[in-house]
């Protein structure tokens, strides 16, 4: 066995697991947008972005504060104006507020969705850096029993 084919297949999957963590952070962060955006919350792009970014620790205190029942409101869609959870009617304009609208369903829809395929990112993340581990230590007893060649 050839020594450079095993290190070509050793960057080849580093750089497989490279872009599958970089697709499952943007697909976490935008699962974590539109979660944020169909909770309205005002704060989406900056939950979306830091948990896309930083990972892990965002999304744990994102999902800890997201249902906040003093920050929800709910936007009137014949004026704009921000209700309370408890107004059945518009404070501005006296409009009936129907919950949830078809927006904020297709927004958790969207969220679910991108959250699956973001799950299933780093599944193959995870199962290629075992193979690089099984690869490598497969490739150590090989090179000190000298069946590689250079």
């Amino acid at each position: 066995m050839n020594v450079w084919t095993m290190i070509s297949g050793l960057i080849a999957l580093y750089i497989l697991v490279f872009l599958a963590a970089v697709a499952g952070s943007v697909l976490f962060g935008c699962a974590v947008y539109n979660d944020a955006k169909s909770k309205w919350n005002d704060n989406a792009t900056m939950w979306g972005v830091l948990v896309g970014i930083l990972g892990l620790i965002p999304g744990i205190i994102y999902l800890c504060v997201r249902n906040e029942p003093l920050k929800r409101i709910y936007v009137c869609h014949n004026c704009g104006w921000g209700n309370p959870l408890s107004a059945r009617q518009c404070g501005h304009c006296g409009a009936g507020l129907y919950y949830p609208t078809e927006e904020t369903l297709q927004r958790q829809k969207k969220a679910k969705t991108l959250l699956i395929w973001g799950i299933v990112m780093w599944v193959v993340m995870i199962l290629a850096f075992i193979s690089i581990f099984i690869v490598m230590f497969t490739m150590i007893p090989a090179i000190a029993e000298g069946n590689i060649t250079y």
